[in-house]
C-alpha cells in the first residue's frame, strides 16, 4: 500500500450527510469567440489539446456520508477511532488540514463543491433542497474551458441534490456526464434503487461494494486524463453490519439489539468498510495511472448526534449545526505534485474551494471562481489562500449563518441572537464570549462586516432598475454607492431573472458586487444564444482616483474591460482568428493578426439587441455598444455615465456638449480602403471591418483618441460610438487587477 499511494497525485474524500431524502471560453482562460462556421455547428471548440492532455493529472474525488473529526483516525481529537489503513497513508505522505469548514448537512456541501458557490448564492441551503439546474457545475466548468475542456468526467454514488422526489434524469441535468449512483438516502445498504443515466433498477449486492466496481469499471475504460466524483454513503445511517471481509470488528452480531446498543460500533465499522474499497480501487489502477491520479479527502460535515464522541463534541453540537461538531470536517491531500509530507496545515478551506481547487489542478489559470478560491498553493507551501470561513444552513432546528476570521468565530441565528467562540482554543464551543467580560465589540463588527458582504446584504430597499434609462453624469464611481434590483426577461427561452447588483466604497475604491444579470430583457435575437445566461459572483473594483499611466494598455484577451452601471462587464475581443484552427477559437495570443470583429455582422457572431451574450459558464456580456439605459438618439443633453472602465475612468453614452451643441462624439478610426494583403496567413479580399486589423486609426479624424476617450470639461472619459471601437480600445490608465480573468 505505501509503494501505491507513493506515486499518487492528490486523493479526494469528502464526508457527506443530509437529513432525508459554446461560442467562447469563460474567463478562466482567455475568451474563445465564434467566428464564422458552418451551419449547424454549436459554436463550441471541441478539440482536444494533447500536449494538455499528456500532462494533466486524473482527479478522484471520493465522498463519505456523515464522517466528522471525532470519527477521522487522521485527528487525535478522540480515541474512539476507525481504523483506516488506505487514508491514514493517504495522510502520512500528504497533507491534513485542520482548519476546514464545510456545511451542516450534505445537500448543501454538496452543492457548494459542485457550484463553488455559498447557499446563499446557489440557493441550496437546506435539505432536501432542489439544485437549480441552469447553475454551472464543476464538470461543465471544465469543459467550458480550453485548458482543462480534455477531461472526461464522471459521478458515482450519492446524488442528493434532487429534492426528495429526484428526478432520474437530474444529475445528467445537471452537467454530469456520466452518472451511476443512488439519487437520495440509503433504507438498506444491501437493498437499493442504482440510477445509471437516468434508468433506474434495484441492486441487492452492499452499497459500498457497488459504487466501488462502478467507479473502477469506468475508469478502466477511459484515456487519461479523467475528473471522477466518488460518493460514498457510508457511514451514514441506517447503521449497519458491514460485510467481514472489509472491516476487522469481529465483536459485532448484526442483530437489531446490538446495533441499537452500539451504534458508534457500527458507523465506525461502516467506514473501515469504505476505506478498504478505497484501497482496493487504488490498487485495480495500473501503476502509470496512479503515477498520474490527483485525490483529495474532505468531511462534509459532522458526525450526527446519536454517534458522535461526546469527549470531543456536546451533542448539540453535532451533525445539522453551524457549531464545530457540525461544520469543520477532515481534509486531507496526498501524491504526486503535494510537496509535503505528513504535514499539518492550520489554513483556512471551505468546502467551496474544491472547485477552483479542482479545476487549477486540471489546468485553469483562475485561482478564484465564483466564492471559491483555490487553495493549490498550500501542496508545496504554507501559503494562506483564505482570510475568513463562512457556512450557513436552514433548518427547523438551525437557521443562521457563521463566520470566523483568525481566532474568532461568530454565529448569527435567525432571531438575532449570536455567539462568539474563540475556536482556536476552544474547539468545543464551551465558553460564549458574549456572556462573559471580554471586550468583542470590533471583533464582533468586523465578522458582521465579512457576513453582510458575503451576503450581499446592505441597508435599505434595493433600487429597481428595471429597463431605466441613466441620467447622472458625475464621474466619481462612489456617486453610485447603492444596491441595485432588476426584473428581467430571457426572451428565447422564456425565463425570468433578478439582477441583483451592490455597489459599496472605501477611500480608494468602488467595489461592484454583481450577479452579471442585466437590467434589461435579453437573448432576444432570431437565434437563441449557445450557452444558457445564469446569474455568477463577480466583484470588480474601481479605483476613485483614476489617472493616466506612462504609457497606454491595449485591450486583450486577459483583461475584461469595463463593468456597467447595470452590472454587465464589457469585453469587446474574440478569440477566433483567422487561418487559426477552423477560425472558431483558437487565437489567444494578441500578435496574431486578422482577429474577428464580433461587432462585425460579417462575422457571424449570436448577439442579441444588446450587442452581447453569453459564455459557457452563462456569464453574460457586451461585445460592443451596449444600447439600453441611455438615450441612443439626441434628446437634448449629454448622454450620462453608463460604467467605468477596469482603469477607473468613466464610460460616457454617445452624446456630449460641443460648446451648445449635443452630438455624437466621432470615433478616430476608419475601415481601410482597398484590399487586404494576400500573402499567407491573410484573408485577402477587401477591407471591410470583419477583423479588427481592418480598422486604422488616423489621428484628429473624429474626437476620440486612440483609446476612443477625449476630455471634456476637464473630466477624461471614455465615450460609446456606433463603430470601431465602440467602448474603447486602449486603457488611458492602469487596469484594476480584479479586471485579470
Amino acid at each position: 500500500m505505501h509503494k501505491l499511494l507513493s506515486v499518487f497525485s492528490v486523493l479526494l474524500l469528502v464526508s457527506c450527510g443530509g437529513g432525508g431524502s459554446s461560442d467562447e471560453s469563460e474567463a478562466v482562460s482567455p475568451e474563445v469567440e465564434t467566428a464564422p462556421v458552418d451551419e449547424g455547428t454549436n459554436n463550441e471548440d471541441d478539440t482536444s489539446n494533447n500536449d494538455a492532455s499528456s500532462n494533466s493529472p486524473n482527479i478522484l474525488f471520493i465522498l463519505s456520508d456523515d464522517q466528522g473529526l471525532d470519527a477521522s483516525a487522521q485527528y487525535s481529537y478522540s480515541t474512539d477511532l476507525p481504523n483506516t489503513v488506505t487514508l491514514n497513508n493517504l495522510a502520512e505522505h500528504g497533507i491534513t488540514y485542520t482548519n476546514t469548514w464545510a456545511t451542516p448537512a450534505c445537500t448543501t456541501t454538496r452543492a457548494s463543491v459542485l457550484t463553488g458557490k455559498y447557499g446563499v448564492n446557489s440557493g441550496v441551503t437546506y435539505v432536501p433542497a432542489v439544485l437549480d439546474t441552469t447553475l454551472q457545475t464543476l464538470p461543465e466548468y471544465l469543459k467550458a474551458d480550453m485548458a482543462t475542456s480534455h477531461y472526461q468526467s464522471a459521478v458515482f454514488g450519492k446524488w442528493h441534490l434532487g429534492g426528495g422526489q429526484a428526478s432520474a434524469t437530474h444529475p445528467n441535468d445537471s452537467g454530469i456526464e456520466h452518472y451511476a449512483g443512488n439519487l437520495g438516502n440509503l433504507d438498506d445498504y444491501y437493498n437499493w434503487e442504482l440510477t445509471v443515466n437516468g434508468q433506474t433498477s434495484t441492486v441487492n449486492e452492499y452499497h459500498t461494494t457497488k459504487i466501488t466496481d462502478l467507479a473502477i469499471d469506468w475508469i478502466t475504460k477511459q484515456p487519461s486524463p479523467w475528473f471522477v466524483w466518488l460518493a460514498y454513503s457510508a457511514p451514514h445511517s441506517p447503521f449497519h453490519l458491514p460485510p467481514s471481509s472489509l472491516h476487522n470488528r469481529t465483536e459485532l452480531l448484526g442483530s437489531d439489539t446490538d446495533i441499537n446498543t452500539n451504534k458508534r460500533d457500527y458507523y465506525l465499522a461502516a467506514i473501515e468498510a469504505m476505506d478498504s474499497e478505497i484501497g482496493r480501487l487504488i490498487s485495480s489502477l495500473p501503476v502509470e495511472v496512479q503515477d498520474n491520479t490527483i485525490i483529495i479527502f474532505m468531511g462534509d460535515n459532522g458526525t450526527p448526534a446519536q454517534v458522535i464522541d461526546t469527549s470531543v463534541f456536546d451533542k448539540t453540537h453535532s451533525k445539522s449545526t453551524l457549531y464545530e461538531g457540525g461544520i469543520r470536517v477532515p481534509l486531507v491531500i496526498s501524491g504526486t505534485g503535494v510537496g509535503r509530507s505528513n504535514a499539518i496545515d492550520s489554513t483556512l478551506v471551505n468546502s467551496v474551494d474544491l472547485f477552483a481547487t479542482i479545476a487549477e489542478l486540471a489546468g485553469s489559470n483562475k485561482s478564484s471562481v465564483f466564492d471559491s478560491q483555490s487553495f493549490v498553493p498550500t501542496l508545496t507551501t504554507t501559503e494562506q489562500t483564505r482570510e475568513y470561513n463562512y457556512s450557513e444552513f436552514e433548518s427547523n432546528s438551525t437557521t443562521g449563518w457563521a463566520v470566523r476570521e483568525g481566532d474568532y468565530k461568530l454565529i448569527e441565528f435567525a432571531d438575532g441572537g449570536q455567539q462568539l467562540f474563540d475556536v482556536e482554543h476552544d474547539l468545543a464551543e464551551t465558553n460564549d464570549l458574549l456572556l462573559t467580560a471580554f471586550d468583542s465589540h470590533d471583533i464582533v463588527h468586523a465578522l458582521e462586516d465579512i457576513a453582510n458582504s458575503v451576503r450581499n446584504e446592505t441597508t435599505g430597499t434595493a433600487l429597481d432598475i428595471t429597463n431605466q434609462i441613466f441620467e447622472n453624469r458625475n464621474a466619481n464611481c462612489s456617486d453610485y454607492v447603492e444596491q441595485y434590483r432588476s426584473n428581467v426577461l430571457d426572451v428565447n427561452n422564456a425565463l425570468v431573472f433578478v439582477g441583483d447588483l451592490v455597489i459599496t466604497s472605501n477611500a480608494e475604491k468602488c467595489i461592484f458586487n454583481t450577479n452579471a444579470i442585466p437590467n434589461h430583457d435579453f437573448n432576444d435575437g432570431d437565434n437563441s444564444f449557445p450557452n444558457n445566461v445564469s446569474a455568477q459572483n463577480d466583484t470588480f473594483e474601481i479605483t476613485n482616483t483614476p489617472s493616466f499611466a506612462n504609457t497606454a494598455t491595449q485591450i486583450s484577451l486577459q483583461v475584461d474591460n469595463a463593468i456597467l452601471l447595470n452590472g454587465v462587464k464589457v469585453d469587446l475581443l474574440a478569440a477566433g482568428c483567422f487561418g487559426v484552427g477552423n477560425g472558431k477559437v483558437g487565437c489567444n495570443d494578441m500578435n496574431q493578426a486578422w482577429r474577428y470583429d464580433p461587432m462585425s455582422p460579417l462575422s457571424g457572431f449570436r448577439v442579441d439587441s444588446h450587442n452581447a451574450h453569453a459564455q459557457p459558464d452563462g456569464t453574460y456580456h457586451y461585445h460592443g455598444t451596449p444600447n439600453a439605459f441611455y438615450h441612443a438618439q439626441n434628446n437634448g443633453n449629454a448622454s450620462p455615465v453608463v460604467g467605468f472602465a477596469a482603469d477607473g475612468f468613466p464610460i460616457f453614452g454617445p452624446y456630449f456638449d460641443d460648446n451648445g451643441n449635443i452630438r455624437k462624439a466621432l470615433s478616430s478610426y476608419q475601415v481601410i480602403g482597398g484590399s487586404r494583403p494576400t500573402t499567407n496567413g491573410s484573408p485577402g479580399g477587401v477591407y471591410d471591418g470583419t477583423y479588427r486589423d481592418d480598422n486604422e486609426y488616423v489621428e484628429g479624424l473624429g474626437d476620440l483618441d486612440e483609446c476612443n476617450g477625449m476630455t471634456v470639461d476637464g473630466v477624461y472619459g471614455y465615450y460609446i460610438t456606433d463603430g470601431f471601437p465602440y467602448v474603447l480600445n486602449c486603457f488611458k490608465g492602469t487596469p484594476d487587477p480584479t479586471f485579470y480573468k
